[in-house]
């Protein structure tokens, strides 16, 4: 008599950036489940950051038959299961169990259309369901999927914690490195945990976001001639310079749609996030664009 092996999904973790899912000022969550299918089907996460398992990790999931595959917005951890009992893993997931894996970037323009801090560059971020010892008790959780909520800064580790972090990576595991998403089994309390305390599998699948703002910047428009300027247009002289025009507020970058600029009667184009200049304290960020 012969068995199929049977999967079960285990946990989740999306990687969501709004520069890729918004459309112009319209927000990714805001928009109908038809439009946010369109927005994912022409998501590059792919392109833009690797997902790797850890060497520890990749042992871990190989010697408890689990499934690691990536999905259009992220990626999905499948266990096998029992052949008497569907909701147990094949080989018990014991409660201090976790896995580590790597987030990479492929883009070296991330910075520019991602809002996080540019003095802290270097910080790690650390996304789990479990603090760190080394961290502040406030340190942040990763958001459950039914969050929208936009990571930030709080979410970088301190000089301690990476140092241990960096300790258990080879260099290679470190080279590109952003990140690093920590899922244990039990989570810091009873809404985190992926298992039951049983060791069966949860009827809600546990599932996580990470949400990627885009960045939002200071458009600067740079003329071979003088511009007439109006109080009516979105855009103003620098500094008394009528050949070099910025925007009154600050505009998101986004990969698509498009935001109207006015100057008169002209529309001004959308700036790309090859150049961004930054003021001397890191705290305006310009995007500029040669007319």
């Amino acid at each position: 008599m012969s068995f199929s092996s049977i999967y079960k999904p285990l946990f989740g973790v999306n990687i969501l950036h709004k520069y890729f899912l918004n459309k112009g000022t319209e927000d990714y969550f805001s928009m109908s489940d038809v439009e946010k299918e369109k927005q994912l089907a022409g998501y590059p996460l792919s392109d833009l950051i690797s997902i790797v398992p850890s060497a520890t990790t990749s042992q871990k999931l190989r010697g408890h038959k689990l499934i690691l595959k990536n999905t259009n917005r992220g990626f999905m951890v499948w266990t096998k299961v029992s052949e008497s009992d569907s909701n147990s893993p094949f080989i018990p997931l014991n409660d201090s169990l976790h896995f580590t894996f790597l987030l990479k970037t492929l883009n070296s323009t991330f910075n520019h259309f991602t809002q996080v801090g540019l003095s802290n560059a270097g910080q790690l971020f650390f996304f789990s369901n479990n603090r760190l010892s080394t961290e502040d008790p406030g340190f942040p959780l990763i958001k459950k999927s039914n969050s929208n909520a936009a990571i930030d800064d709080t979410y970088r580790l301190n000089s301690e914690s990476i140092k241990n972090e960096l300790e258990q990576l080879t260099r290679n595991e470190q080279n590109n490195l952003i990140g690093i998403i920590r899922i244990g089994m039990m989570g810091e309390n009873g809404s985190y945990h992926v298992i039951k305390p049983n060791g069966t599998l949860r009827n809600d699948l546990r599932e996580f976001n990470i949400v990627f703002a885009n960045r939002k910047t200071t458009w600067r428009y740079f003329f071979n001639t003088n511009q007439q300027t109006h109080n009516s247009d979105d855009v103003k002289k620098e500094n008394g310079n009528a050949r070099q025009l910025v925007t009154k507020t600050e505009h998101p970058l986004t990969a698509r749609g498009f935001i109207s600029i006015k100057l008169g009667d002209q529309e001004l184009p959308n700036p790309d996030v090859l150049r961004i200049n930054a003021n001397s304290t890191l705290t305006k960020i310009y995007s500029e664009i040669y007319m």
